[in-house]
């Protein structure tokens, strides 16, 4: 007994030892951004009558806070503003204003600090099923597209969003720059699209196979750049081996250039505060306009 007792006091010494030196030379992989880029962009607020507006507000998106590409550092604002973060941890410039004079305007410019990563960094999901459900535009669980998806269905769950890329990306046509969003199931009949149907064709036949997909809207900048209303695109990511990869159809790109893609948007059919729900900008007071500048 008094030799087995030994030997078991010695393994839990050895043990110990190697949890103590596993302790002190490993450091879990924090999240690396090497590529510092800079980008700013501007807009225009204009009172288009011949009226005193005493109260004004306007809205409008900052580069998410961080992706499994993307860490966006110091924001700034021309005016103050109040900085907002939604459900879905998108960032949102809040600007107020008082006395905009009659066929006056004001312009807000920002700037903001990035850093981005060639290869996607390991980022965890807290509520998979979030990623996997039908919703406004990805309609999912619509027969035509399960069948679809059932027949796009690989054994790997890489391969399988590989050719669900392909297939959108050879099947659907572009037609330029539709207004309204049409969703997935018009994607899908009708074989035509811009970058949105893309997009939402690629998640939700992603998630008729099971696969976490998301959906996002930013711009592609390939080095630090004014932001231009005409680069306003849309992709779409999904979620494999422990993190968000690039998926964009339209433009044939799967699984890289990712430091080019700068995410001001995570697209969610379902905001739990649909106030906070516009595209890239808002703007309240009776008879204001605004726009995004082209430079």
């Amino acid at each position: 007994m008094k030799k087995i007792y030994l030997i078991t006091i010695g393994v839990c010494i050895f043990i110990a030892c190697i949890w103590l030196t596993v302790k002190k030379y490993y450091r879990p992989s924090q999240p690396t951004y090497s590529i510092s880029r800079n980008i700013q962009y501007s807009f225009t607020i204009r009172n288009t009558t011949n009226s005193m507006v005493k109260e004004a507000e306007f809205w409008a998106y900052a580069p998410v806070k961080q992706t499994g590409t993307q860490c966006c550092g110091r924001l700034e604002s021309s005016h103050p503003c109040r900085l907002i973060t939604d459900d879905s941890g998108n960032q949102i410039l809040h600007f107020t204003f008082d006395n905009i004079a009659p066929y006056t305007t004001r312009i807000i410019s920002i700037k903001a600090d990035l850093l981005v990563s060639v290869k996607p960094n390991p980022i965890p999901v807290r509520n998979p099923q979030s990623f996997l459900r039908t919703e406004k535009y990805i309609e999912s669980d619509d027969p035509s597209l399960r069948n679809l998806a059932l027949k796009l269905k690989a054994r790997e769950s890489l391969k399988t969003a590989e050719k669900v890329f392909h297939w959108v990306a050879n099947n659907i046509r572009h037609a330029g720059y539709l207004k309204n969003d049409r969703g997935a199931l018009y994607a899908l009949k009708n074989k035509v699209g811009d970058c949105t149907e893309f997009m939402y064709l690629f998640a939700a036949l992603c998630r008729a196979n099971g696969i976490p997909a998301r959906c996002i809207a930013g711009y592609i900048c390939r080095e630090s750049s004014p932001l231009k209303p005409t680069g306003y695109h849309n992709w779409a990511e999904f979620y494999e081996d422990g993190t968000w990869r690039i998926a964009d159809p339209q433009n044939r790109v799967f699984m890289k250039d990712h430091s080019n893609y700068i995410a001001m948007k995570l697209l969610k059919g379902s905001p739990d505060n649909a106030s906070l729900q516009f595209n890239r900008f808002r703007v309240k007071g009776r008879g204001l306009t605004a726009k995004m500048n082209m430079s």
